[in-house]
């Protein structure tokens, strides 16, 4: 979900119809709900989750959850670089001494 400025996280309400398995809550709600935690998560790390549905659905899928009131979303700061294909060096793993 390459381009995805935002980071999603599960308020109380998205918590609360995880844990009841709320049946007025759509499966797909649910799913993504079970896989969005109470920290931020990148959609990048959501896909790799939820391999079923493609960058297009889960993107509206979170956005109606937002809508609900049943995930945060908040802009995403700095470059997430999940796949590590970046740039980087050995020294940037090395401990500082």
């Amino acid at each position: 979900m390459a381009g995805v400025d935002k980071l999603y996280r599960r308020t109380a309400a998205g918590k609360l119809a995880w844990q009841r398995q709320d049946p007025g809550v759509p499966i797909d709600y649910r799913r993504i709900l079970g896989e969005v935690g109470e920290a931020p998560m990148h959609p990048d790390n959501l896909r790799l989750r939820l391999g079923r549905y493609s960058d297009t659905e889960l993107r509206n899928l979170l956005e109606e959850l937002a809508e609900l009131g049943l995930v945060e979303a908040s802009a995403a700061t700095g470059h997430h670089d999940l796949d590590f294909t970046g740039d980087f060096t050995v020294n940037q793993l090395r401990k500082p001494k």
